[in-house]
């Protein structure tokens, strides 16, 4: 026979094996679905939802799924490790140098965890909490924290995961991360644009948003708002299908769903895996974690990687692991849900006579590795002499505990035991770990082999990473940022308080700055202060929660491949301006007028757009401090003492202020802000100093203390014009010079480029890992 020939049959045999694969899944499905369930209720479930209505993933584009010797270790001390605890580690550990025993740093939490999830497979990640699945999962979709210290491979094809396979894969996370305020339709619009190939139309992207939303069967809630703690919105089922919809989207060729059904009814937890199980018949392989699965819910699954304590406790077919544990003893007891038995055995509360809970646990964790060894891709699939002679083997080793450690398996060193104990280790090794990766033993059937030669490695070139181009990515970005908000923004609670604020300030300082007396000019000095400082303190408060608000969202999006960084910052920073202007012009229009402030167009503009832009300084540092903080409480707890810093060398409520610090004036922008703002109000204005005029009422101490203010300073004999603005004002930049106010114009400028990039540079370093 010809190579062609050798081909064909090649080939030919594949598809028969997959054939094969695919029709004995679906007869153990309809097998199990007999056991003790009513199969019209199940099938009636799988009908509900149309998800044949999601195109299939073509042969080329499919992914397999195979991970080895995976392993981790996240820090002992609470959270990623900060600059603080490296310098406390460091100093520690000079003066503990000499000493024998030293406190391990980090905690290992998964060990050699290896197997693989095959296209159109449903591989169930199993444990109790802290088992260590969802650490397993988000190693499996690069998306484990930055600080936790990992080892293994994980592959897709054949090759590690990279940006452009990003696109192929979903992630659904356990917590379901979506605006409150948009709506379903909304929300799976908007991730649409953003995410699908730019070279579908719009009206192609809304069709697909159509298509998820019928096949998720959530077309009576597409005009819901999503809804949260405070707001009522769609169910947490529907909720849990949105986020199962956004990834569906791209039509992914992995989805990983962590704890999918957790807080959601039997039923609904059912309809759920349902749609998964007919998801993953369209070539998908689908990787969920669950908790705590009912009967009728674990009959759909295909394989299952049980994990106690980050130990392998099984891997196989979900059909067979009674089968594995009933040969290793520990056999299922009678009407008991298969689920809660084996969660119990990796929870260790599963005894036998000659073993308590935890050495029940240790003895089927080596079993499981042993046997791995030899089936480390597929696991077990049905009695096989390696299982039967594993169980002969590890029978009679018993099983012994030193004080303060962990039981583990013992294999004694008596004449009695020798062939048991070769027996044992023909399987597992001297450590009970998995050898390298060029030293393991190939799975069962070589399916590895058959398959990889018919799938393309990667994906092809051509189409750019990013769905949408980037000034769509800004277009969209930028409509939804504003949607987002839509409850938050012009709301009637910010008019009051605008409102409410402006008419107090206008009675405190009513038609005060109109007399050109030096008495009102002191009073007018304290009103632009004012105006510039609650403004100021406003907003750089209000900023210290945009970026710690979305943090997370901006995480999962950015590991999505949503948008570029950059888009979503400019966007996001500029859907605050029409709010940022809006709500404050109705304050500075009161103040302004009722105050008496300079009655001229020019004065008017320029107070407004000084104040506007001192505002958008003053978001920078508040932006900058959550940006590097991440953490509100302490952001406002930093940016209190900042504030009170720039306003107390500001230039108004201390004027000799010391050499050695009043640098710190140069570093507030509230020292360059007054200035311009007094500019605009006394450049080029004549002032007056009244004193002994019997008609004016004095303005008792302080600026201008025993200055009378008179309605009329020109012609009352008794007011003089002052020479010098400066001088008796008492400022520290002279008002008519204008080489202090393109100064103080132009460090403003440099303070709000500088600091938006800081931020830029920071909220790039914060997403680094993604």
């Amino acid at each position: 026979m010809s190579r062609t020939d050798d081909a064909g049959a090649v080939e030919v045999v594949v598809q028969e094996d997959l054939s094969r694969d695919k029709l004995a899944s679906i007869a153990h499905h309809k097998s199990s679905k007999q056991l003790g369930d009513s199969p019209d209720l199940v099938v009636q479930n799988m009908e509900e939802t149309p998800v044949e209505l999601i195109p299939a993933i073509p042969e080329q584009q499919r992914l397999f799924l195979e991970y080895h010797d995976v392993c981790a270790w996240v820090s002992t001390s609470f959270g990623p490790p900060s600059l603080l605890s490296k310098a406390t580690g460091l100093v520690t550990g000079l003066f503990q140098k000499g000493s024998k025993e030293s406190k391990p740093t980090h905690r290992q939490i998964l060990y050699n965890i290896t197997g693989c999830c095959r296209p159109g497979e449903v591989l169930a990640l199993m444990g109790p909490s802290g088992s260590g699945k969802t650490t397993l999962l988000t190693i499996m979709g690069a998306r484990a924290q930055s600080h936790m210290r990992k080892e293994g491979d994980v592959n897709f094809n054949g090759q590690a995961l990279n940006k452009r396979l990003k696109r192929q894969l979903g992630f659904v996370l356990q917590d379901d991360l979506l605006y409150e305020s948009l709506t379903v339709w909304e929300t799976l619009y908007y991730a649409a644009m953003l995410r699908m190939p730019r070279e579908m139309s719009t009206a192609e992207k809304k069709s697909r948003v159509e298509t998820v939303i019928k096949a998720l069967g959530i077309e009576s809630t597409r005009n819901t708002i999503i809804g949260g703690f405070f707001r009522k919105g769609i169910s947490g089922g529907e909720r849990k299908r949105v986020s199962i919809g956004h990834e569906l989207l791209i039509n992914p060729a992995v989805l990983l769903l962590d704890e999918p059904t957790s807080g959601l009814d039997s039923t609904t937890a059912m309809r759920l895996l349902t749609t998964l199980r007919q998801l993953a018949q369209g070539g998908r392989a689908i990787i969920p974690t669950i908790h705590q699965p009912s009967s009728r819910l674990f009959q759909q699954l295909d394989k299952l990687l049980l994990l106690s304590k980050g130990h392998c406790l099984y891997y196989g077919m979900s059909d067979q692991v009674d089968t594995w544990f009933d040969h290793l003893g520990y056999t299922l007891p009678y009407k008991i849900n298969i689920a809660d038995f084996i969660l119990d055995l990796a929870s260790a509360d599963v005894t036998k006579i000659n073993r308590d809970g935890e050495q029940s646990r240790q003895f089927l964790i080596k079993c499981s590795e042993a046997y791995m060894q030899r089936h480390p891709t597929n696991g077990f699939k049905n009695v096989d002499p390696d299982l039967m002679t594993l169980k002969d083997a590890a029978d009679a080793l018993p099983i012994k505990a030193s004080a303060g450690q962990e039981p583990v398996l013992s294999v004694p060193w008596g004449k009695t035991q020798t062939e048991s104990r070769r027996a044992l280790e023909v399987i597992i090794d001297n450590t009970g770990r998995g050898g390298p990766a060029s030293s393991r033993p190939s799975d069962d059937g070589g399916f590895m082999q058959r398959w990889l030669p018919f799938i393309p490695i990667g994906q092809p070139k051509g189409p750019s990473r990013w769905g949408a181009p980037y000034h769509t990515q800004l277009r969209i970005l930028f409509i939804r940022s504003v949607r987002t908000r839509r409850f938050e923004s012009l709301s009637t609670q910010d008019f009051a308080q605008f409102i409410v604020i402006g008419l107090l300030a206008g009675c405190f300082w009513y038609q005060r700055a109109k007399p050109d007396t030096l008495s009102a000019a002191g009073d007018t000095l304290g009103l632009l202060f004012f105006q510039l400082m609650f403004m100021s303190f406003r907003t750089l408060f209000v900023a210290l929660f945009t970026f710690p608000n979305e943090f997370k969202m901006l995480l999962k999006e950015r590991a999505s491949g949503m948008y570029r960084l950059s888009a979503f910052y400019f966007a996001r920073t500029a859907s605050d301006l029409p709010m940022d202007f809006a709500v404050p012009t109705v304050f500075l229009l009161i103040v302004y007028w009722m105050t008496g402030l300079r009655p001229t167009a020019q004065a008017f503009f320029e107070n407004y757009f000084t104040v506007m832009f001192l505002s958008l300084v003053a978001q920078s540092f508040g932006l900058l401090l959550g940006t590097i903080l991440m953490n509100p409480k302490t952001a406002q707890t930093i940016a209190a003492i900042l504030m009170l810093a720039f306003v107390l060398t500001g230039g108004y409520f201390v004027r000799g202020i010391p050499v050695w610090i009043s640098w710190i004036k140069y570093l507030s922008f509230v020292y360059y802000g007054y200035g311009l703002l007094v500019h605009i109000e006394f450049s080029r204005r004549t002032l007056y100093s009244c004193l002994g005029s019997t008609g004016g009422v004095g303005s008792g101490a302080g600026l201008g203390s025993g200055q009378l203010s008179v309605s009329n300073p020109q012609t009352d004999p008794a007011c003089t014009p002052i020479a010098s603005l400066q001088t008796a004002l008492g400022l520290q930049q002279d008002p008519n010079s204008m080489h202090y106010q393109a100064i103080n114009a132009s460090v403003l400028v440099a303070f709000l480029i500088f600091l938006r990039f800081c931020v830029y540079v920071a909220l790039r370093k914060k997403t680094a890992r993604v």
